[in-house]
């Protein structure tokens, strides 16, 4: 499957120059570069039991960042993860569901949702080095049980990588993605992907931190309403997306 994945990196003042950045680059994720930073999050499982969570990855202002978004832990990242984690018990968010997250950098919020009783999760990046760093974080934090039950894979938005990508795994439960928006370009191709790949009274939930060139929050929901998708706002910057159809 790995050897099957277009090269693709993924810049945060472009989106889809993959050739372009990818000869500019060379990295490694779990090398002995000293701008590597270990970034960690505590999953309370229950009343006696905390799982740590230990991510490897780079510096939030280091170059790697300037060329491939998904080697660092952006801000929105934990704030996703303590919004999973808090309706762990309330509305079965994740809970018993099929999870998918897009733009899944470091690996950290499907990890929780798997941690917190997802039936399965699978995370994707179109980032092929982010991919293998993802997965690498995969293996160094699941253990069987938790592992057996994560996937990585490429996923590239927008036709026809989408419908390729639905017909292998068809659709989730629950869509999750945190600081993925960084071009007004990609916003079409992200929500053409959720309505895709969402099931009909599934949840797509997106987590914002930094609006990457001024992009607005009304410019996001407006291009997802095209696309057939309803907004709410239940905290600070968590916007919760559904079929409007339901």
């Amino acid at each position: 499957m790995e050897n099957d994945e277009q090269e693709w990196i993924e810049a945060p003042d472009g989106w889809g120059n993959a050739k372009e950045e990818e000869e500019n680059i060379a990295f490694d994720l779990f090398g002995s570069d000293d701008k590597s930073e270990t970034f960690t999050y505590d999953i309370q499982l229950d009343k006696d039991n905390c799982k740590r969570i230990t991510l490897t990855g780079f510096e939030l202002d280091s170059d790697e960042t300037d060329h491939s978004t998904g080697v660092t832990l952006w801000q929105a990242a934990p704030r996703l993860a303590d919004y999973i984690h808090i309706q762990q018990n309330s509305d079965m968010l994740c809970k018993g569901k099929s999870v998918l997250e897009l733009g899944a950098g470091l690996g950290l919020c499907g990890t929780v949702a798997c941690y917190i009783g997802a039936k399965s999760v699978t995370m994707t990046d179109g980032d092929t080095k982010t991919l293998k760093g993802m997965r690498e974080n995969v293996k160094h934090n699941c253990d069987n049980d938790v592992g057996d039950r994560i996937q990585c894979k490429q996923l590239l938005w927008g036709a026809p990588h989408m419908n390729t990508f639905l017909k292998e795994n068809g659709q989730y439960d629950t869509i999750i993605a945190a600081d993925v928006i960084y071009t007004k370009d990609s916003i079409v191709p992200l929500m053409q992907t959720v309505a895709c790949l969402l099931e009909k009274s599934g949840q797509f939930v997106l987590s914002r931190y930094t609006k990457w060139h001024s992009i607005e929050d009304e410019t996001v929901i407006e291009l997802a309403k095209q696309q057939g998708l309803e907004c709410t706002q239940p905290s600070k910057g968590i916007f919760i997306f559904r079929h409007s159809n339901i």
